[in-house]
This record gives C-alpha cells, sequence and structure tokens, in this order.
C-alpha cells in the first residue's frame, strides 16, 4: 500500500501536467473555502445592505479585470515558454493591462450615476477615487501574473498566492466595519495589493524578471493580433455566463433565478476539473507541440480519475446539498444541476479543444466557435420558450453537444 502510494505520488510529482493541474484545482478550492468563511463573518459584521453594495462592487471589479486582460492571459500562456525576451513581453502585457485597467476604472467612476447611483459613495472623496483606481490596477496585475506562473509551468505559486491572499482577506475586514460595504471592499483589495507585489517579489526571484512600465513595439505586433482575437473570443464567450441571470429574471421571475444560481455554482466547482487541466495542457503544449499526444493522454487520464468520481457524488447527492440552502433550492434546482453535471463531460471536450485551438494559433476558429455556441444557448432559451429550469439546462446540454461535435471534428482535421 505504501509502495504504492510514494509510487503514485513519484509520478504526479515528475509529471508536470498533473502536478500544475492538481496546484490550480487547490487554488480554487482554497479560494472557495476562504471565501465561504470570509462572508460568513462578514454576515454577522456588516449589514445586508452593506454586503449588497460590497458584492456589487466585487462584480464591478472582476468586470474590469477581465475586460482588461486584452487577451494577454492566454497569449503569454502560449508565447512565453519559448521566447528569448521574456521581460520584454511580460512589460509589454503589465503595461497595456494597466493602461486598460486604469481608463476602464475612470470611465466607470464617470458613469457611476448611469451605471450605478447606489455606489455613489465612491465620488463623495476624490480619496476613494484614486484608491478605487490603484485597487483595480493591483487586482489586474494580481490576474494576470497567474497567467506567467502558468506559462512557467510553476503553478505552485499560484496556490501559495492565493493563499496567501485568502487569509489576508479573511483577517481584515474587522479593522474597516466603521467604512460600511467600501471596508469589506477595501479588505479584499488590500490582500490583492500584498499577493500582487508577492508575485512579483517572486518573480524576480525565482525567474529573473526585471520589472518595467514599458510597451515593446516587436511585442505588440508579434502578439497583437492573437491576443484580439482571444479577448473577442473571451468576451463573446463570457456573454451567456452574464446574460442568463438576467434572462431568467425576467422571464421566470427572481426566484427562479437564485434556484439557478445555486446549481451552477456547484456545477462550475466541478467544471474547474477540465478547466485547470485543459489550463496546464495549454502551458505544456505551448513549450512542445511535437508531445501533444502525450499530453492529451495525460489530460483525459486525469478527467476520468477526478471528474468522472466527483460527478457520479454530485449527482447522487445533488439534492441533499441544495437542501443544505433549503428545501426549495432542491425541489426546483435539482433538475437543472442533473444536467449541468451531464455536461461536465462534454466541457471537458470543449477546454480541450480551446487549449489546442489557442496552441495550434487558429484564433479565428476560437472565435467562431464561441460565437456559435453564444448564439445557440441564446437562441434555444428565446425559441424554446423555456418555462422552468429544465429548459434551460437542456438548452445548455445541446449546446455545449454541439459545439464538442465541432471539436471532435477540428481534432480529426488536425490528426489528433
Amino acid at each position: 500500500m505504501w509502495a504504492f502510494a510514494k509510487k503514485t505520488f513519484t509520478h504526479f510529482y515528475n509529471d508536470s501536467l498533473y502536478r500544475n493541474s492538481v496546484y490550480l484545482m487547490l487554488s480554487t478550492a482554497v479560494m472557495a473555502a476562504f471565501g465561504f468563511v470570509f462572508w460568513l463573518v462578514n454576515a454577522r459584521f456588516y449589514s445586508a445592505e452593506q454586503i449588497g453594495l460590497a458584492t456589487t462592487l466585487i462584480s464591478v471589479a472582476s468586470f474590469i479585470t477581465n475586460f482588461s486582460m486584452l487577451g494577454f492571459n492566454n497569449s503569454l500562456v502560449r508565447f512565453l515558454p519559448t521566447s528569448n525576451n521574456k521581460n520584454e513581453k511580460i512589460n509589454t502585457g503589465f503595461t497595456l493591462i494597466i493602461i486598460a485597467t486604469v481608463i476602464l476604472s475612470l470611465g466607470f467612476i464617470i458613469g457611476l450615476p448611469y451605471f450605478s447611483p447606489r455606489l455613489m459613495f465612491l465620488r463623495e472623496h476624490i480619496v476613494f477615487e484614486i484608491l478605487f483606481v490603484l485597487f483595480m490596477v493591483f487586482a489586474s496585475l494580481n490576474s494576470i501574473v497567474d497567467t506567467v506562473f502558468v506559462a512557467y509551468r510553476s503553478s505552485v505559486y499560484v496556490l501559495i498566492k492565493n493563499t496567501l491572499w485568502s487569509i489576508l482577506k479573511l483577517s481584515l475586514p474587522l479593522f474597516f466595519i466603521y467604512l460600511g460595504a467600501w471596508g469589506i471592499f477595501s479588505s479584499i483589495s488590500i490582500a490583492t495589493i500584498v499577493a500582487a507585489l508577492f508575485s512579483v517579489l517572486v518573480l524576480v526571484k525565482k525567474f529573473a524578471y526585471r520589472p518595467g512600465l514599458r510597451v515593446s513595439r516587436e511585442v505588440v505586433k508579434k502578439l497583437g493580433t492573437y491576443s484580439t482575437g482571444n479577448y473577442i473570443a473571451g468576451i463573446i464567450g463570457g456573454l451567456p455566463t452574464m446574460i442568463l441571470p438576467v434572462m431568467i429574471t425576467n422571464r421566470l421571475g427572481p426566484e427562479m433565478a437564485a434556484y439557478y444560481y445555486m446549481p451552477m455554482m456547484i456545477a462550475n466547482l466541478l467544471y474547474i476539473i477540465p478547466q485547470a487541466t485543459a489550463r496546464s495542457f495549454f502551458a505544456e503544449g505551448s513549450y512542445s507541440e511535437s508531445n501533444l499526444r502525450s499530453y492529451y493522454t495525460s489530460y483525459v487520464r486525469i478527467n476520468i480519475l477526478l471528474l468522472v468520481p466527483a460527478a457520479i457524488l454530485l449527482y447522487s447527492f445533488g439534492y441533499q446539498i441544495l437542501s443544505l440552502f433549503g428545501l426549495r433550492y432542491a425541489t426546483g434546482g435539482y433538475g437543472l444541476l442533473k444536467l449541468l453535471l451531464i455536461t461536465s463531460i462534454l466541457i471537458v471536450i470543449n477546454s480541450l479543444g480551446t487549449a489546442i485551438l489557442n496552441i495550434n494559433r487558429r484564433i479565428s476558429k476560437l472565435v467562431f466557435i464561441n460565437l456559435l455556441f453564444a448564439s445557440l444557448l441564446l437562441i434555444l432559451i428565446n425559441t424554446l420558450n423555456t418555462n422552468d429550469l429544465i429548459g434551460v439546462g437542456t438548452s445548455w446540454l445541446f449546446s455545449h453537444f454541439l459545439v464538442s461535435g465541432v471539436y471532435i471534428f477540428i481534432f480529426r482535421k488536425l490528426s489528433m
């Protein structure tokens, strides 16, 4: 037994794809666990209104961060491993992302009366405005630096950094209760600044990184088309996630939106397995395209090993898990959850397909597939006149099924 465990651990440690996939999964698990405790603590010391405003502000921050990436979250993974001028690529990416973040943050502050009047407290003092922009810059840096660690096949630092961030975030809210919603946001932001600075220090010490705010025309010329294509594909691919809750609220009511949110939250925890593994597959394939077949085998193996048992457990006990939120969540959302769990098998195929297209630089195909998925899902939900969450889940499953068929066709064309 001990010999088998030792052999398994040795194999895991020596296989970069296995190792980095698990580090990324653990990182997400740590953030989810600490995040749950974080909101439990805040619920005891902050009012519901303050928490509501804070979550709105956090959602805005996530939106700005995601739209500030400019596609570098994929182009750095693709081109950094084989680059002879790594520092130029990193600094160019960091600088352009900072510029985009500042522009979007200032645009949000200026448009507050129109975008979110309830957050007008941000404009009560110029200090709040400056701090918001500063916090957003570090949030974007904290996000893109994960990409650099993935590109270097050193996802262990993603785990360490996000563990540090989670612990700091949890320890700060009690010091800022007098600031209300801004106190909750500041707690997260201060932890983010520390985590981002820690990450840059690791890059300097471990990877010979030399920080500098500069933009290389050569890097922009080489990565521009690839980054732009990925940026467009990412925006299109993310549309359903942003639009679905609104559509469900408008069509079925806010109560059904709640019954949608909980099953999707549980399913997303399962989806982390193929998505994290595909991210590591992307990094490994960028290092050595000639070894894609062996990486493919490892990708399939780790998903069979982890995803299948997890999906079966969630399928078997999903009703009981949803009941923890209330019996109505179980009766209203379990049917949807089952469809979302079945879809996880298709997401294994689709996540792999996204990675392969990125490795082979077939970005136009990636944009087309994301557009196909988003369009098909939204059309199905509207044309089927779905009056319950089962219809939404069926549309979700069928859309992923069709995309999987397209990816399988592409695999055959690429002789995978």
